[in-house]
């Protein structure tokens, strides 16, 4: 599969090293979110905020759509995102399509390159 598998243990802390520190790379996010694949073409240069930008959907997501979900007592899907550690609320939608619009293009706003849901773009013109 072309990933390099390299496991390092902290006695001290008990935890697992990052790869990235291992290999003296902090500061760098894996593009495609895969932390065993270490291939140069994967690695790009990040701070923790941009780093915390490309994180996958909660397994609790209704939607299968990062930051947007579905609103029960209001019969009605809401759009959200996290901008410097705070809730920024796009807007309640009666049409789950909007409502994921209005997240991605809340991503390409704030999140540019680091934006999770990036390859959605097209797909929903953004």
């Amino acid at each position: 599969n072309g990933y390099h598998i390299l496991e390092a243990w902290n006695t001290k802390t008990k935890q697992n090293i990052p790869m990235t520190e291992l290999l003296r790379c902090k500061g760098y996010d894996h593009e495609n979110r895969n932390s065993l694949d270490n291939r140069r073409c994967n690695l790009r240069p990040a701070t923790q905020a941009d780093n915390t930008k490309n994180k996958r959907r909660q397994k609790n997501n209704t939607s299968g759509i990062a930051g947007v979900g579905w609103m029960k007592r209001l019969n009605k899907w809401r759009a959200r995102i996290t901008i410097d550690d705070k809730p920024v609320y796009l807007g309640i939608f009666e049409n789950k399509d909007d409502a994921i619009r209005a997240r991605l293009q809340a991503e390409k706003q704030y999140f540019c390159e680091f934006a999770p849901q990036k390859h959605l773009f097209e797909l929903y013109n953004i």
